[in-house]
């Protein structure tokens, strides 16, 4: 097992910050020590508090935003599926957090329950033992079953996280719908009666992205899909994901995924064939 397969890290910032826009394979566990966020899954928007565990499955389009004060303390675990090498019949249970159908656990007043995990594998990381590696992914294993037992059991309330969407939400499902579609921000403002300049700003305040931003990411994860599942050609799996020119399709597909689409669906195979 080797270090590069997990990453933990904490994380204080104290001034606004912006993710890239990325579409990553890893699983990912996001903690708030402190401060406050919202974040941004799927198609929904959720409000993160102290205490607030955030489970986000690979490839699924995410973003952080700043609430009403920039400043927070902040936990990242990420490890691909292939690092969890327990029995193949068990590992639905491991995964189980991240097929629930709310992302976050509140823990509340269990924060003691978890919270000392979560610091004590950012410390483990950090160092150097011999026996860290093995302690790391017992660690990992022990959050994600107690996790999961806390979100079957009901406990966090995760729902209340859920911040509405209001009048953007159907443009958002809109968008997810029909991505091989062009998509142009005058025609969806005017069909749901908007000005494009309200709901570019709407869109970004809700979502942290850019409405091409998201038009993008929502193209690119369709064309992962496509690659991991089929043997399309790389032309035709561009034109089915949205993209009408194929040297366009590639620039924004190594820009957010960091490899071609040949690389990605190479890499994809190589590590499936091996599980």
């Amino acid at each position: 097992m080797s270090r590069k397969t997990l990453f933990v890290e904490r994380r204080e910032r104290i001034f606004p910050y912006e993710m890239p826009n990325e579409l990553h394979d890893p699983y990912e566990i996001y903690y708030l020590v402190d401060g406050e966020r919202r974040y941004f899954i799927g198609d929904k928007t959720y409000t993160v508090e102290p205490g607030t565990l955030v489970f986000v499955p690979p490839n699924v389009i995410h973003r952080t935003l700043d609430s009403r004060q920039p400043r927070h303390d902040r936990i990242l675990i990420q490890f691909p599926g292939s690092y969890l090498y327990v029995p193949f019949d068990s590992l639905p249970l491991y995964l189980e957090p991240f097929r629930m159908p709310y992302p976050l656990l509140r823990l509340g007043n269990d924060r003691a329950s978890l919270e000392p995990l979560l610091l004590r594998m950012v410390d483990e990381y950090n160092g150097s033992g011999p026996d860290r590696d093995a302690m790391l992914h017992a660690m990992l294993c022990q959050l994600l079953l107690a996790a999961g037992r806390m979100m079957r059991d009901g406990a966090g309330n995760a729902e209340s996280g859920e911040e509405p969407n209001g009048r953007l939400q159907p443009i958002v499902d809109h968008i997810l719908r029909h991505y091989s579609e062009p998509l142009q921000l005058g025609a969806l403002a005017a069909a749901y009666y908007f000005s494009p300049s309200h709901l570019s700003r709407l869109f970004k305040r809700t979502t942290g992205f850019q409405f091409s931003e998201f038009v993008q990411l929502v193209r690119i994860q369709r064309a992962q899909e496509l690659l991991r599942t089929t043997d399309r050609k790389v032309s035709e799996i561009a034109e089915a994901a949205g993209f009408g020119n194929l040297s366009h399709f590639q620039h924004v597909f190594k820009k957010i995924v960091h490899c071609t689409p040949l690389q990605y669906r190479k890499a994809w195979r190589q590590r499936n064939r091996s599980r």
